[in-house]
């Protein structure tokens, strides 16, 4: 049933002409779905919680076929690699005109910002922050790719609170933190573990994790303002890539190859390390 549930999935991205390693899982839970893909973001996590998805939770029947988790109960569950708001709120509350640009569009300072989205997404007031409308490009995109499957994998769910506390879910640090883990154990556990969940792109063909900026690390996770585009342009051809790669491997482990966007990953033979890209 599961194996159906995903060529179902295939064949409504293929006949409306959407790239599954695309599909924005948010489409579950924002209806109508906004066209500005910030907007969408922001809507989305101003959404109660008994209301919507949990997008990475919604890919289970990939993770699936992957052989990434068997069902929703089990111990590994969907979490998001990248965080979009994380950067998103850095790039708005560390612009130099912050409390200008709040009197400006009503945001209460008083207040915390993720209460205030609303503000944020009407007329787009959010480009009225230099960081953004200075990478708008590479937030729009990061924002659609943020719930893409190429931005999902598999943990132990109890990880998930534990993770931010330390690297502010920034994925290159959660990964400096589990390479000094498996160090530890049988040679080789490391790889098999980046192989099995297709994180080559955030490590180099040796297998050592490559930080988004230079001198990342948990005591400074968040980005000073040269370092907005790196990360944005980095973040976003690894979420790609990734998802391509994924999406070629469920096709192949279902011999469901006779899709139109099939033909722009068929000879994708391997997925790149980071130090390729």
């Amino acid at each position: 049933m599961e194996d159906i549930t995903v060529i179902e999935c295939l064949n409504y991205c293929d006949e409306n002409n959407i790239k599954p390693w695309l599909w924005d899982f948010k489409n579950y839970s924002l209806s109508p779905f906004p066209n500005d893909s910030i907007t969408a973001c922001l809507k989305y996590k101003e959404l109660p919680e008994n209301e919507g998805i949990d997008c990475d939770k919604a890919a289970l029947f990939l993770y699936k076929v992957l052989g990434w988790q068997d069902n929703p109960k089990a111990i590994t569950r969907g979490e998001t690699i990248n965080s979009y708001t994380t950067t998103f709120t850095q790039a708005v509350t560390k612009d130099p005109n912050y409390k200008k640009i709040c009197k400006k569009i009503g945001v209460n300072l008083d207040e915390y910002l993720n209460k205030q989205y609303p503000i944020l997404y009407h007329n787009k007031n959010y480009q009225n922050f230099d960081i953004i409308q200075k990478n708008i490009k590479r937030f729009e995109l990061f924002a659609k790719l943020t719930h893409t499957i190429g931005n999902f994998t598999v943990l132990p769910h109890w990880m998930n609170t534990g993770r931010y506390n330390f690297s502010k879910d920034y994925w290159d640090i959660t990964m400096l933190s589990l390479q000094e883990w498996f160090a530890i154990l049988p040679k080789g556990t490391w790889n098999s573990f980046v192989d099995t969940f297709y994180l080559q792109p955030y490590v180099n063909d040796k297998y050592e994790v490559e930080l988004f900026w230079d001198n990342h690390t948990d005591s400074k996770p968040f980005p000073k303002l040269q370092h907005y585009p790196i990360f944005l342009k980095k973040v976003n051809e690894r979420i790609e890539e990734r998802g391509k790669f994924i999406i070629k491997q469920v096709c192949d482990k279902l011999n469901q190859k006779d899709y139109h966007f099939y033909k722009e990953i068929e000879n994708m033979d391997k997925i790149k390390f980071s130090n390729e890209f």
